[in-house]
Parts: structure tokens; C-alpha cells; sequence
């Protein structure tokens, strides 16, 4: 379901030959040393080491190659790492993050993310919270594979970490003026001033985005899908002479736009309420199913182009327009302060100790059936305070045992108000009988309200040894200990007041008041042979941890929405050179928690086990003085391996419901509980094949002025947009094609570049639904392309 362009991933086969076909360089030229991962000095294992000395897998990006890309966000770097993909939904807040195919997404205030985020050393609970554009990083580091040892909690299949820079004693600053199309305009900034000669120094950054709506609501003639965010960051580092340094960080960034209005795929399809937006394929299916013992149709349903008399416009995903009725908003405030403090003890170790407060609201809207009709909307509004605390001692590295162990706290308190409105056109439609319409119930229709407070409570002590035996052979081994309790006061709440349970639009009111606490041990071991300076093998195993909680949404009485923890277990193997990153892979995860939707209830379930597999590989090289080519495989192997309970597709439900179980009334979504065996199937959202490749050129044209030039090109391969495989959700291979061309002078006091993303103006899916309620299929596009120019100023 994507516009197509040749499967050929020409430009990867492309680059692939040039590395493995050019002579052998000894040493990086100077301008391009920076893309090589042997120049990297990453802290993964809370301690600064080369990339390439690391026993995990690994990509690592500094400020140069971001620059030089134009990644101005998390969601761009899923282009250039293979096996991460992280996807928006009906708003920043439903943010998805997967590595490796794992992940959950955020659009349910109950389920954790398995994929950590810490910017700056400080854990960001929800994936919204990571959203803010990149301004001023060192460096981003992306993890695979679970990383409980080192990170905690909620990293199960992985971590991201963003650095940004630390103040410095020089005076300097920079502005960075961009303007695109679709009038987008932006602004990023940055000023870096010494305090005196004290050591002190103070660091200052800051950003705004504005853009049009991408599309228009045809329904209002409104623009929808704009741009408008903005922040300001303040890091200022003191001198404490023998007493180490304290590093300040007080940040805040906002949001608040029109988005996201998804794209309807397609209006045609089966309601599991029998309130299809169509009569396709519901009269087929009627004719032939016939008539009950009553003289009424066996399949009973009333279909919106004829209650509201018009039909839905034709199906243009990836046109200009949307046709809705609801309103659509996603407002985000995020900010926080944080200190860290860093003295070296008389034995040269290092002591280090984060402090932290976030502080994380999010309010948004969205309609809930994607279209003009009047069925149903949703809003959503959280508020998370969280404080977390870290004391960590790591030694200088070199002597015969190495070692870092720490101690850590967190605390938060999550508030969420949701609500779930049937409109009266829905329940006019929704027939309890043919002759008894939901509307008797509910005259105007029915408003669900779910509140929830959660309070989570976490400490774990953790620490890694390394055993240097020789200057070859460097086995460590690492363990953690974390407790969590969490606490969810909440209710359930139909406004008019419902006696009939009919999950999750409407019931009797629910009240509850639930505790549950998880333990878990995270241990890791690797062990690393280095063949010689610049050749290291590992082998690895380790543990990732996410615990229970409690479903947001409403489900039937009798259940409190209460979920199990998920493991992860990881073993891999890895080579690392010079120039290029190998590894294979095995993770298996018990009780994977998911979020179940099977046409009519929202579900979190633990989906017994899965397993995921494969192999990645990154090369980066010179080929000639002035130009270095990258590539960046992955194949990886989600599937289920016990997943006996799962939803079904509609179309199976609705088989399931008249033919196998022989009912001759009613509809799916209220009287039955379709299950399938996806066992051994493939997890939704989780491509086989991805790729990155890139060639990165430069030339001085004069003493004075410098040529640069980047390439970029990245595949996916198809995979399924949701969880019961419909095959009407299903995104084709994509392509994508980058350029960015940049002029400046020889000391980069200006730069002036052009640039383009997705010059083959693919058009895909970041996610696909299936239509609450009605009927058709939903989608979120991913951006068409874009090109613009950037100015960038420094002193």
C-alpha cells in the first residue's frame, strides 16, 4: 500500500561495491574522519570507550555527520540505522519506538515503552517526551538488543541516548536559518559563553518550527497537519576546583498543532457493530447469509451512505485532502531541570551523580472513525511529573580489573483523562435488535470517561566488572537488581449512566484502586577477544526487564486491565574492525505485552512469547581522499512463538460469528470473542530487510570555499501495519532518496546548503488501523518530499 518505485536497492548494491572493490586506506583524510566509527568515542557502558572496543551493537552518530545529513529529529535517524523504526500516530504522545521489531506504543498511558530514551544521562518515560528536535548534540547512540544491565527498566529491546554539548571556555555561537516547502521555516540557535576566567561557563540553545498544514480538510476547507513547536535549553557548568564540576540543565519545549488528521485507506469494509460507511461488502455478505427463523436479515447492519444520505469522497491516501468532521489537536509541554555532578576520588575513579525533574503534558484530540461522518471522537490528556536520582563510580579503565556500579531511584506520577464519545448518528445505527436501536439506551449518544492516576516507584543497584586478563582477552560480566511498585487509582465512567456492559464505549461506572510491584535480576556477559589493535570479536548474553501494569482504556466487568511484566533475553555474536560493525542475534521475549484491538475492544494483553533474530552489518570507508561511502544492513526475523489468544482479523471474525458458531442475528463486536493462532506468524510493524547507504563527497574548490556533497538512500521492506495481519494493511517496500549539497568557506564561518528528502516521492505509511467501530481501513503518512535551503552562521 504504498506508490511504488523499482525494489532494487541500487544505490545500496552501489555503495556496497565501492567499499569492498577500493584499495585499503591507513588513516581517514581529515575531512571526512569524522563519518569513520573508530573516530567515535561513545559512553555506552558509562565510560568512554571507541565505538569499535563496545560489545554491543551499535550505531553512533556525532554532530557532524548530523549535520551534514540534516537530522534535525529522532524520527530522521530511523533512516540511517538499521533496525529502528520510530513511527507517530494520532499524535506525538502515541509515538512508537521499535528496535530490532520490538516495541510498544504510547497511545495507552498503561504500557511502558520497551525502547529506553535518556537525554543527557536522564530517562524519558514516554516516547513523547524524546521528540524535541535535536539542537546542539554531541552525539546519539543507539543501542540493540536489551540493555537492563547498565539502563534499567523499559529497555527490553533496547536504548537511545542523546548528548548535547557541555559549555566551554571558548566564546562562540551559531545560527542556523532553514526554509522549505510548504512555507516551513526554521530557526536554531546557540550561544556559548565563558563566565570569566573562573571555569565556569554557560551554553544556550533554542529553536522554532513553523510550517503550513500538509493537507486540507475537504469537508471544512481548513488546513490541517501544520508544523508549530519551539524550545530553549540553558546548560551551565561550574568549577568546583578540587571538589569535581556540577553541570546545570534547565530546558522546556512546546507544541501545539492541528495533527494529525490520518489518511482513510479505505471506506469499503465489514463493521464488526454492522454500522459499515458503506454498503460494500456488506450487501454481498447480507444476500448471502439470507434471512433468520424472524424473516430479518441474519446480517442486520445500516450503513452510513444511506442513513446520512451521501457516500464518502474516493479513497486518496496520499493526495492533499482529508475529510473529517472532529476536531484534531496535539498540544505538548515538556521541560525539566537536572544536575550532574562529576569529582575524581583520589584513587582516580570517577564518582557521578544525576539528579533530575521532568515534567511532561500532553492534550489531543483526534476523530475517532477518520471521517466526515458523525460517529465517534477522542480526546486524551496526560500530565507526568518524574524524579529520578543516580549514583554511579566507574575506575579509569587500564588496570587489571575495571568496574562502574551505581545506584538509582525513580518515582512518577502519571494523571490521565480520556474520553470516548459515541455521537447520536452511531448509536441511531447500532441495532441491539432490528427494532431496538442503541439510541433508546443512549438518545444523544454516550461519552466514556476514563481516569487514571499512576504512581511508579523503582530502585535498582547495578554494576559491571571487567576482567582485563590480557591485552586480547576482556570477559565482563554485569548484573542488576530493580524493584518497582506501581499504584493506579482510576474509574470508568458512562455519561448517561449505562447498565449494559458494552466495553469499551459504555457500562456500569468502575472504580478502582489497584497496586502490583515487579522484581527482576538483569544480568549481561560479554566476552571480547581483540585479534589485534583494530579487530575486536565478541560474544554476548543479557537480560531486559519491563514491568506490569494496569489498561487505560475500559474493558467488560470483571477485569481490572492488569498485565504482566516482559523479559528479554539476548545472545549475540559480533565482529568490529576499523571501518566496519558486524553482528548476529537471537532475542527471546516472554509475556510480550500488547495492545489488542479486535474491531470493537482495546486490549492489553501479555502475548505469551516471541522471538526475534537476525544480523546486522555497517561499513563505512575511504574510498579516495575526498570521499567516503557507509552502508548499513539489517535483517532481522520477528515472529511469534506462542501467541495462541490473539484477535482476529474482521473478515475472520465475521466468519467465525455466522458460519462457524451458526448465528442467525446480531453482530460480531457485541456477541462474540473471535481468537486466532498467530504462532510462528510475523509481528506487525517489523520489516525483514532494512538498508542505509550513503556517499559523502568533498572538494575544495577554492583556498577559500569548500564543496560538499551527501547522498543518502535507505529501504524497507514490506512489512504488516497491525497486529492480526490484515492483509488490507500491509506497507510495500520504500525507497528513499536523500540529498543535501553544501558550500562554505575554509574556516565554516558560513555554510549555505540545498537539500532534498524523498526525491522519489514515495508515499508509504507510518502506521495503518483498522476504523474503529465502522468500517475501512486508516493510515498515518509519512512525509512526501521535501527540499528546502539552510543557512548556518558561526563565530
Amino acid at each position: 500500500m504504498a506508490k511504488k518505485t523499482p525494489a532494487i536497492a541500487s544505490v545500496t548494491a552501489a555503495l556496497i561495491a565501492a567499499s569492498v572493490s577500493s584499495p585499503a586506506f591507513s588513516q581517514a583524510p581529515d575531512k571526512t574522519e569524522s563519518f569513520l566509527p573508530d573516530e567515535i568515542i561513545v559512553t555506552s557502558s558509562k565510560r568512554e570507550e571507541r565505538l569499535q572496543d563496545v560489545a554491543i551493537s551499535l550505531s553512533a552518530f556525532d554532530d557532524d555527520f548530523l549535520e551534514n545529513a540534516g537530522v534535525n529529529s529522532l524520527t530522521e535517524l530511523q533512516d540511517y540505522t538499521p533496525s529502528l523504526s520510530i513511527k507517530t500516530g494520532t499524535g506525538s504522545r502515541a509515538t512508537a519506538i521499535r528496535i530490532r521489531g520490538i516495541g510498544s506504543p504510547g497511545s495507552n498511558s498503561g504500557i511502558d515503552p520497551s525502547v529506553g530514551v535518556f537525554i543527557d544521562g536522564v530517562y524519558q518515560s514516554r516516547a513523547g517526551m524524546s521528540l524535541v528536535d535535536l539542537v546542539d548534540v554531541e552525539r546519539v547512540e543507539v543501542l540493540r538488543g536489551p540493555q537492563g544491565t547498565l539502563y534499567g527498566k523499559n529497555t527490553a529491546a533496547g536504548a537511545i541516548s542523546i548528548f548535547t554539548h557541555k559549555p566551554s571556555m571558548e566564546q562562540e555561537g551559531e545560527l542556523a536559518l532553514t526554509y522549505a516547502n510548504d512555507d516551513r521555516k526554521e530557526i536554531r540557535g546557540m550561544l556559548n559563553t565563558p563566565l570569566g576566567n573562573s571555569g565556569h561557563a554557560m551554553r544556550t540553545t533554542a529553536y522554532l518550527v513553523n510550517g503550513d498544514g500538509l493537507h486540507t480538510n475537504s469537508y471544512t476547507g481548513e488546513d490541517v497537519n501544520n508544523v508549530n513547536k519551539w524550545g530553549a535549553k540553558t546548560r551551565v557548568l561550574l568549577d568546583l576546583d578540587s571538589a569535581g564540576e556540577l553541570l546545570m540543565t534547565l530546558d522546556y519545549s512546546k507544541e501545539d498543532t492541528n495533527c494529525c488528521a490520518l489518511a482513510v485507506i479505505d471506506y469499503d469494509g465489514l463493521s464488526p457493530l454492522n454500522v459499515p460507511l458503506t454498503n460494500t461488502p456488506s450487501a454481498a455478505l447480507q444476500a448471502e447469509l439470507g434471512l433468520n427463523a424472524s424473516g430479518n436479515p441474519v446480517l442486520f447492519y445500516t450503513a452510513f451512505e444511506d442513513s446520512e444520505g451521501f457516500s464518502p469522497p474516493d479513497a486518496d491516501p496520499f493526495g492533499d485532502e482529508r475529510w473529517f468532521d472532529g476536531e484534531y489537536y496535539n498540544k505538548v509541554d515538556v521541560g525539566g531541570v537536572a544536575a550532574e555532578w562529576n569529582l575524581a576520588l583520589p584513587n582516580k575513579d570517577a564518582l557521578t551523580f544525576i539528579g533530575s525533574w521532568r515534567n511532561y503534558k500532553s492534550d489531543s484530540a483526534f476523530d475517532g472513525d477518520f471521517t466526515a461522518y458523525q460517529l465517534s471522537n477522542t480526546t486524551t490528556d496526560v500530565e507526568l511529573d518524574q524524579y529520578s536520582l543516580e549514583l554511579r563510580v566507574a575506575s579509569p579503565g587500564g588496570k587489571a580489573f575495571d568496574y562502574v556500579g551505581g545506584l538509582y531511584a525513580y518515582h512518577s506520577n502519571f494523571d490521565s483523562l480520556g474520553t470516548f464519545a459515541l455521537e447520536q448518528p452511531l448509536v441511531e445505527n447500532i441495532a441491539i435488535t432490528p427494532t431496538f436501536p442503541l439510541s433508546r439506551l443512549f438518545p444523544q449518544g454516550t461519552v466514556n470517561i476514563d481516569t487514571n492516576q499512576y504512581q511508579t516507584t523503582s530502585y535498582a543497584a547495578y554494576g559491571q566488572l571487567v576482567w582485563n586478563i590480557d591485552s586480547k582477552f576482556k570477559p565482563a560480566l554485569g548484573l542488576r537488581y530493580t524493584f518497582e511498585e506501581k499504584k493506579r487509582i482510576g474509574s470508568q465512567i458512562t455519561t448517561p449512566t449505562s447498565l449494559v456492559d458494552l466495553a469499551p464505549i459504555a457500562g456500569p461506572d468502575i472504580f478502582f484502586d489497584n497496586q502490583r510491584s515487579d522484581s527482576a535480576i538483569s544480568p549481561s556477559l560479554n566476552l571480547r577477544y581483540f585479534v589485534n589493535d583494530d579487530v575486536m570479536a565478541y560474544a554476548s548474553a543479557s537480560r531486559g526487564f519491563k514491568s506490569g501494569g494496569f489498561n487505560q482504556r475500559r474493558e467488560n466487568i470483571g477485569s481490572d486491565g492488569e498485565f504482566g511484566e516482559e523479559t528479554a533475553t539476548s545472545f549475540e555474536l559480533g565482529v568490529k574492525g576499523p571501518f566496519f560493525n558486524s553482528a548476529v542475534y537471537y532475542v527471546d521475549y516472554d509475556d510480550f505485552q500488547t495492545q489488542t484491538f479486535d474491531g470493537a475492544n482495546f486490549k492489553v494483553t501479555n502475548a505469551g512469547s516471541l522471538e526475534s533474530y537476525g544480523a546486522e552489518f555497517e561499513v563505512m570507508y575511504p574510498v579516495k581522499d575526498n570521499l567516503i561511502v557507509g552502508t548499513a544492513l539489517g535483517y532481522n526475523k520477528a515472529s511469534y512463538a506462542d501467541f495462541k489468544n490473539a484477535p482476529c482479523t474482521i473478515e475472520a471474525s465475521f466468519y467465525d460469528y455466522y458460519v462457524t458458531q451458526g448465528n442467525d442475528r446480531g453482530s460480531p463486536g457485541v456477541n462474540a470473542n473471535c481468537t486466532t493462532d498467530l504462532t510462528g506468524e510475523p509481528l506487525d510493524n517489523a520489516p525483514e530487510w532494512t538498508a542505509s547507504s550513503f556517499a559523502y563527497f568533498n572538494k575544495d574548490l577554492t583556498k577559500a570555499l569548500e564543496l560538499s556533497v551527501l547522498l543518502h538512500h535507505s529501504y524497507t521492506d514490506r512489512f504488516f501495519l497491525e497486529q492480526t495481519l490484515d492483509p488490507r494493511l500491509v506497507n510495500d517496500h520504500v525507497n528513499l532518496v536523500d540529498l543535501n549539497v553544501t558550500l562554505a568557506n575554509e574556516q565554516k564561518c558560513w555554510e549555505a546548503s540545498v537539500w532534498g528528502k524523498n526525491l522519489l516521492d514515495e508515499g508509504y505509511y507510518a502506521a495503518g488501523f483498522v476504523i474503529p467501530a465502522a468500517s475501512g481501513y486508516a493510515g498515518v503518512v509519512a512525509p512526501d518530499m521535501k527540499y528546502g535551503a539552510t543557512l548556518r552562521l558561526r563565530y
